[in-house]
């Protein structure tokens, strides 16, 4: 099978010739360190100028993708109003598009106290934050070049991420975390407007992306939001459907408006397992990552809704590939024996490759997942 029939079998739920490949999407990419050391490593030469700035996954290659075997290519936004890209003539300080302050936590830049940390009305939603107009042509610059080039191509295309955040954790981010999940408690009118109008800009760029990007792009990334820590959900069940949920959905609805055909896929940390069937009912088509953690068991996820929703990601980040190569070679096996079976999963990591990973251990990641994922 070419790459792309290959990942499109695996969506239908049935098995492909061998489990399908990703690599360097939103939330599962290669640090820039890494990235540099897998050049040396693969003698593919000399980087290529940064897809983005402000972050440390800034980098996309499809020399390396070839090299690695993977069944995926990218397209991205022509930039973020999210991205940290405006200096504040503090080395560690910079500014995103919203106005919001980010400070270096080496290696990334994290958010600060959110614009609405002190909010006390709805109209300082507004009067606090420059909201991006989600019409300016630098966002989409260079998106329908790089789709052209990938039209006819044989790879699955996916659209990476408009906005790091989706909805919760951007409001989180303006809000401050704890502010936020208080709001949503005892404000909820006050954290309605907020997910809304973060929701409304998320739709506005996603629709110029998909319309820009034309019939080639196969998969589009929803924004990241995570929902859940290690061994729980960081908020209930009931509290997702009163306030999330209705947000995803609007997302989800204006996503079909423009391609109905395409493949959706939610980015989601922790312990997900009791979101799925939430996920399943509102339209996801693909869920990233399933990982390995304390309070969610990966194998049961793939038995109780494996053939109604597919999986990507799956390989730990934390423990396997900062560890030997054998230890790669044991966690793949565990996906491939949990996520494999029936189709629906295409492996890939759980989360960005950080720079205690090995050059080497990427590279046995895809070359031993290409040989035993052969079904």
């Amino acid at each position: 099978m070419d790459p792309k029939t290959r990942i499109q079998t695996a969506l239908k739920h049935q098995q492909p010739d061998r489990v399908p490949l990703a690599l360097w999407g939103g939330p599962y990419g290669l640090v820039d360190p890494l990235y540099f050391d897998l050049l040396k490593l693969l003698d593919l030469g000399d980087p290529l100028p940064p897809i983005r700035e402000g972050h440390t996954v800034n980098h996309m290659d499809d020399r390396l993708l070839e090299a690695l075997g993977v069944d995926t290519r990218l397209l991205w936004p022509g930039a973020s109003p999210t991205s940290p890209t405006q200096p504040a003539g503090d080395d560690d300080l910079i500014y995103d598009d919203f106005g919001q302050p980010w400070k270096r936590t080496f290696p990334y830049y994290s958010a600060t106290d959110g614009l609405l940390k002190n909010a006390k009305s709805i109209a300082e939603i507004d009067s606090r934050v420059d909201w991006p107009d989600v019409n300016d042509p630098r966002w989409m610059a260079g998106v329908a070049e790089r789709a052209a080039s990938l039209k006819d191509s044989g790879y699955f295309v996916i659209g990476r991420m408009v906005v790091s955040h989706g909805p919760y954790q951007m409001a989180c981010d303006l809000r401050s975390m704890e502010n936020f999940m208080m709001d949503m408690m005892i404000e909820p009118e006050f954290a309605g407007a907020l997910l809304d109008r973060v929701t409304d800009t998320i739709i506005g760029l996603t629709r110029n992306y998909l319309e820009a990007a034309g019939p080639v792009m196969d998969m589009i990334e929803l924004p990241g939001d995570d929902y859940a820590a290690n061994d729980n959900l960081i908020f209930s069940p009931r509290l997702f459907g009163q306030m999330i949920r209705p947000r995803l959905e609007r997302i989800i609805a204006a996503v079909r408006e423009v391609r109905p055909d395409i493949a959706i896929m939610l980015h989601s940390d922790g312990a997900i397992a009791k979101l799925v069937p939430e996920f399943i009912e509102m339209g996801i088509d693909v869920v990233h990552p399933l990982e390995p953690v304390s309070g969610m068991d990966p194998a049961q996820v793939k038995c109780d809704y494996g053939d109604r929703i597919s999986f990507l990601g799956g390989v730990d980040i934390s423990h396997a590939m900062p560890g030997t190569p054998e230890d790669v070679r044991a966690d793949v096996d565990r996906c491939l024996r949990d996520l494999a079976p029936g189709g629906g999963y295409i492996l890939a990591p759980c989360n960005h490759l950080q720079a205690d990973v090995t050059a080497e251990n990427v590279v046995e990641l895809y070359r031993y997942a290409q040989a035993k994922g052969i079904y």
